[in-house]
């Protein structure tokens, strides 16, 4: 089955509607290397957007210029480095449409203990911010706004998210008391509480 409107979104997802340009599928495929026809899964989706996001990072646009000019080779489409902003919006396209294969189960356990405890590391140490409060921001159209400008604390923060996977999810849902040790999220209809006449 494919992920899409109809199983678990990612916080990311549900707002990336309105924050597009309007970018198209194959553009997006494209920017993320994959071809036309293909359906990556989640965890390539997502393994193409870390990468992506990594080539943003200052110092490697800057090495890749002085490589290009050490070659003396000037390619007008190779020199132009990636704008972070537009991997994101190809990431969260793809993500929020019908366009990767993928099931709930695969969704839901997207995320990896190990990966969650370095983002809440680099959170803190970095950004001196609680992951928590990072991902929250994340999803703030303001702060994605905010993060487009030319200030030196925006700059602060988009080095941060090239080097720790871009504004994709970096945390996993919380099970909610109801659903500790359950495997999967919990349904709705269990964290209710049941009427009595």
């Amino acid at each position: 089955t494919s992920c899409g409107r109809r199983s678990y979104r990612t916080p990311l997802a549900s707002i990336a509607h309105g924050l597009c340009r309007h970018i198209s599928t194959i553009a997006a495929k494209s920017m993320l290397g994959f071809s036309e026809k293909q359906k990556p899964t989640i965890r390539e989706l997502r393994h193409a957007y870390f990468e992506a996001a990594k080539l943003c990072h200052p110092d490697v646009v800057k090495q890749q210029q002085q490589q290009q000019r050490d070659d003396d080779e000037f390619d007008a489409i190779d020199n132009t480095p990636l704008d972070f902003r537009d991997i994101t919006e190809a990431y969260e396209h793809l993500l929020s449409g019908d366009h990767i294969e993928c099931d709930s189960e695969e969704m839901y356990n997207i995320v990896t203990t190990t990966e969650e405890e370095e983002y809440r590391h680099a959170c803190e140490t970095v950004l001196g911010l609680p992951a928590e409060i990072v991902e929250e921001s994340k999803q703030n159209p303001m702060f994605r706004h905010w993060l487009g400008g030319n200030t030196d604390a925006a700059h602060h923060w988009r080095v941060f998210f090239a080097g720790n996977g871009g504004l994709a999810q970096k945390l996993r849902p919380p099970a909610g008391y109801l659903g500790k040790g359950k495997e999967g999220p919990v349904k709705k209809s269990e964290t209710r509480r049941k009427r009595t006449r």
